[in-house]
């Protein structure tokens, strides 16, 4: 079998991961009691799920770049 991407964009791939992973945990914190009703929580709690939509479809258009860039023409 045929590698057609390369290391180096596959690990990319997975700092995006992580990076929702993150945003996912500050979701939760964010939505605590504590600090659930100060204004920035509320900014914040808004802005999260946009950031993960928008880092997903990134990661799809960029995954179906590189897999356009890695087949070869037939």
């Amino acid at each position: 079998m045929v590698r057609t991407t390369k290391v180096k964009d596959e690990v990319k791939f997975i700092y995006i991961a992580i990076l929702c992973i993150f945003l996912v945990v500050l979701g939760h914190f964010v939505l605590m009691k504590d600090v659930a009703y100060s204004a920035w929580a509320e900014a914040t709690a808004a802005a999260i799920p946009f950031l993960l939509i928008g880092l997903g479809v990134a990661a799809v258009r960029r995954a179906a770049s590189i897999d356009k860039e890695n087949t070869p023409a037939e």
